[in-house]
């Protein structure tokens, strides 16, 4: 393998550690890693780089694509040093690795190695006694719930531990991954339990343990009348969540942001985070089930030893237990941004209180939510250590072909500039966060849909939410990879948690059609009320626009999965991995329905609807909610390697649209308010080619070209800037204009599989539509929207990236003469649902489906 800077490390210039800790996902080129290749992570300055390695996604040939390194390196002269990866030139030195050593009884269940051990005690919520790093110390959890599980039984229901070693260390793992998944089951029997699911990293060499727990209400949502708002009765109300961390005869002491001393704690202290602090801390977004504030005082209080001190009003706070001269330290992430929550500290323990309400205002969470929270723990002796920020190194990247049309051209396109105020200036995604206060537990990491407010002219603040629509995740780490600019990395990191948490649906008890789905944002030209980020609110007011349906679920035309698979590939996070193939589940049920008879009757009921899959046909729709079904398949095929789901995407193709298609009669894409989402389909087409070709250029691949360059013909002769016609649309915004990209990008693409004259016509077609958009959006008041910046950063720079991309056509001869064979739709389905036909499924799902059924499952 060739010796290339791969990604380099960052720490605060002011940070006095001797080691950095780092984990970063790194792509590699196909067929340059294997997996029984030993390799080694170097610096450019030849200091030592201790790293485990553990693959994330394979290429077609199952060579290594994305590699997850995690390690510790020297903090002296990180900031000039280049990181790269190779294999091995040695064989590597054979070393026996530790395992863990388990036992188990009833109540407890003991992890040891020889310099870690874990006690966990299964009989109660997350209670283990750690030893780490020569300290000793105890980790529990409290809660205190209301109404139905404010009793519940505890049950530990899953735990696996995985080691992760360094090949050229003693053999003891560097790494070790705790995963305790836990129940808590009310008395109630109609309602499905709460889960708490913890995830521990320890590292034995440095102390630091990072925990991260993820509480989830399992039960569905009654959705009267397709509205979602609070105040529903399967509702978790929660007074507080604690986690603990506790040592004998140990000293407390609290430091309320990094700038400050550490205080001493007599007898105790608390340092509670009611709101934002912000200057709208008090927003309309904090609303509870009656429409009220759900914030009783809005000051952040500080009280040590019963005496009140003045307190930043965002506080960024560590708490510390001290004995025998080390540290046990808790610091928890994105504290004040996740109000209402609290961290105390008195001799012998410290506590951070994910969740801690005002008496009168419990935190709710809804049916189907879920709130992930993350700490880190870290015995601190004379050596420090310090997390360090890992950059990639753009070229290496693409060199890679990860992530096709990444390239540092893209900062050169004239639409750049726009983007950037997206971290600058007044209106950047975090002073919008301010204007809102887009923050506390539920709402954090979300986008303030401000295109909406257009045409507002309230006393009141407008509040709405964005809901990852047109993938702003994809966009921010697509700007941090190129740009380096850590911002992009921090609004990505906030939006993904919040996607997975606040924005998916976790429950398996609701219509297959929602379960595990992904929101909607709010409701267009409507505030969001008290349904939060859930779309539609009993307190909307009907008609707010055209074809309003005023009530609804999660639906297919609302689905982005390729963020998320990134921010996998780039993190490890496994919650990311979920997300994707739990959300190319759901669609796939949207689509294909749930493989019952009621299903079956449901699909022929809807075989008229033009945003379903015709089952009388096999036809699937020409417009983006099958374009988000085949980027899922692509999203999952690409962190899985099964060839299913690119299989599925070839079949959808097919089915979908043809080389001889009558485009300008019965397409009738001039109708352009009804079939303008014809250009996003073509882009799901586009990246299916962009896998493929990795694959093999097979009859699919030639099919899908002949497709492209059919609608590409049609485009180059009859498209055009869709603003130029205003009459024809119900709002002639510049939203259309950001749409606009699209056609560039599929012409664009289209050329590079065409012969040279056609490539010259998509090219100048392209150029012309883009020179109008351009123009139109760097001029206009609205380029600042939340919506249009995604979209730029979606769809913009394919023309810049492949202006001098030489055509290489593809012979699609071979399709064009072969009869196009199709299913035949409503025969093919009903026997695929007879096969399966299940007399206990098929009850279960009538369950779900009807409300009153619904408990008996449960």
């Amino acid at each position: 393998m060739q010796s290339q800077h791969y990604f380099s490390l960052r720490v605060p210039a002011s940070d006095k550690a001797d080691t950095a800790s780092f984990s970063i996902g790194i792509p590699m080129s196909q067929g340059a890693c294997f997996v029984h290749k030993p390799l080694q992570c170097k610096r450019s300055d030849d200091m030592a780089v201790d790293c485990a390695f553990t693959p994330l996604a394979w290429w077609p040939d199952h060579s290594i694509k994305w590699l997850l390194v995690q390690g510790h390196t020297a903090v002296s002269g990180i900031s000039d040093a280049q990181f790269y990866i190779e294999h091995m030139q040695t064989p590597a030195v054979t070393v026996n690795q530790e395992h863990v050593d388990s036992s188990e009884s009833p109540t407890l269940i003991n992890l040891s190695t020889r310099n870690w051990q874990c006690k966990i005690h299964t009989d109660s919520l997350l209670n283990c006694d750690i030893s780490l790093a020569g300290k000793h110390y105890s980790l529990s959890c409290q809660n205190t719930f209301r109404g139905v599980f404010s009793h519940t039984a505890c049950k530990l229901t899953h735990w696996h531990v995985e080691p992760k070693y360094y090949d050229q260390q003693d053999g003891a793992p560097a790494f070790i991954n705790l995963s305790l998944d836990y129940t808590l089951i009310p008395e109630q029997t109609d309602f499905a339990p709460v889960e708490l699911r913890a995830r521990l990293v320890f590292q034995p060499s440095t102390g630091i343990v990072t925990v991260t727990t993820s509480l989830t209400n399992t039960n569905p949502a009654d959705h009267n009348g397709g509205t979602w708002d609070l105040g529903e009765q399967r509702s978790l109300l929660i007074d507080s969540l604690a986690i603990s961390v506790s040592q004998q005869n140990a000293e407390a002491s609290l430091q309320v942001s990094p700038e400050q001393p550490f205080m001493a704690i007599s007898e105790q202290a608390l340092l509670w985070q009611r709101s934002s602090g912000g200057e709208n801390w008090n927003s309309p977004n904090h609303v509870n089930h009656n429409r009220t504030s759900s914030i009783v005082n809005g000051s952040t209080l500080l009280k040590v030893d019963d005496s009140e001190h003045a307190s930043p009003h965002r506080p960024v706070p560590t708490a510390r237990l001290s004995a025998d001269d080390t540290h046990v330290i808790m610091r928890p992430d994105r504290f004040w941004q996740n109000f209402p929550t609290a961290l105390t500290a008195e001799p012998g323990t410290i506590s951070w209180s994910l969740f801690q309400s005002e008496s009168e205002a419990p935190v709710e969470l809804q049916p189907g939510e879920q709130k992930t929270h993350s700490l880190t723990i870290q015995v601190e002796s004379a050596s420090a250590v310090v997390i360090a920020q890992a950059m990639l190194n753009p070229a290496w990247i693409s060199q890679c072909d990860v992530i096709p049309r990444l390239s540092a051209r893209l900062l050169d396109d004239p639409l750049q500039s726009v983007i950037n105020a997206g971290v600058e200036g007044p209106d950047s995604f975090f002073a919008k966060r301010e204007a809102i206060d887009e923050f506390g537990w539920r709402h954090f990491g979300d986008l303030y849909a401000d295109h909406e407010t257009a045409g507002y002219s309230g006393d009141t603040l407008f509040t709405s939410h964005y809901n990852n629509q047109y993938d702003p995740l994809f966009g921010f780490l697509k700007q941090w990879l190129l740009t380096g600019d850590q911002r992009w990395r921090e609004l990505a990191d906030d939006l993904a948690r919040h996607v997975i948490d606040i924005d998916i649906y976790h429950t398996d008890l609701d219509k297959p059609e929602y379960n595990r789905g992904l929101f909607w944002h709010t409701d267009h030209y409507l505030p969001a009320e008290t349904a939060t980020h859930r779309t539609y609110s009993k307190h909307h007011t009907g008609n707010a626009y055209q074809d309003h349906a005023g009530g609804g679920g999660p639906g297919g035309q609302h689905c982005y999965t390729t963020g998320l698979q990134l921010y996998y590939f780039l993190t490890g996070c496994q919650a990311a991995q979920q997300a994707v193939l739990g959300l190319t589940e759901w669609i796939s049920t949207v689509y294909e329905g749930d493989d019952t008879l009621f299903g079956l009757l449901l699909s022929y009921k809807n075989r008229y609807r033009i945003d379903l899959k015709d089952i009388a046909s096999g036809a699937y729709p020409l417009d983006r909610g099958t374009a988000n079904y085949m980027m899922a398949l692509l999203d999952s095929y690409e962190i899985t390697n099964d060839s299913q789901y690119i299989q599925r995407v070839a079949y959808i193709i097919k089915q979908t649209i043809a080389p001889d298609d009558d485009i300008a009669g019965t397409r009738d894409l001039a109708n352009v308010e009804n079939c303008w989402f014809y250009t996003v389909f073509l882009q799901a087409v586009c990246r299916y080619l962009d896998i493929q070709q990795h694959i093999g250029k097979n009859h699919d691949y030639q099919y899908a070209i002949a497709c492209l360059l059919h609608y590409a013909d049609w485009m180059a002769e009859n498209e055009y800037p869709y603003l130029e016609k205003p009459d024809i649309l119900e709002y002639p915004n510049q939203t259309w204009s950001a749409q606009d990209l699209r056609k560039v990008a599929v012409l664009c693409i289209a050329a590079t599989y065409a012969d040279a004259t056609r490539a010259v016509s998509y090219r100048a077609k392209a150029a012309e539509i883009k020179q109008y958009v351009v123009q139109a959006i760097t001029q206009s008041d609205e380029k600042h929207y939340t919506r249009i910046l995604a979209l730029l950063m979606q769809n913009y720079g394919i023309d810049t990236v492949e202006s001098n991309t030489q055509p290489n056509p593809v012979d699609v001869s071979a399709v064009l003469s072969t009869n196009i064979q199709r299913d035949q739709g409503w025969p093919d389905y009903v026997s695929h649902v007879v096969k399966k036909l299940s007399v206990k499924r098929e009850w279960q799902q009538l369950q779900k489906r009807i409300p009153a059924l619904r408990r008996k499952l449960q």
